[in-house]
């Protein structure tokens, strides 16, 4: 049996906490992202505010606009 380490965090910090952190740094406001990446603004406020997640396929999406990999 082969054992595997495993990594357990005590938080977890939502994806949007570091997209906004990311648009900051591109300077780079909701609106606009929304229009490169494709996807309503309602749906990237929800997920700079934290009430709503980011699913596989707008990872991929968000990748190309932020440069972050989509598998962080």
């Amino acid at each position: 049996m082969v054992k595997q380490n495993q990594y357990f965090p005590q938080s977890i910090t939502h994806p949007g906490i570091t997209l906004k952190e990311k648009l900051e740094e591109l300077e780079m406001g909701p609106k606009e992202f929304a229009l490169r990446s494709g996807k309503p603004e309602k749906t990237i406020t929800a997920i700079l505010k934290g009430e709503s997640s980011i699913t596989a396929d707008m990872a991929v999406q968000f990748e190309n606009v932020t440069i972050i990999p989509a598998n962080y």
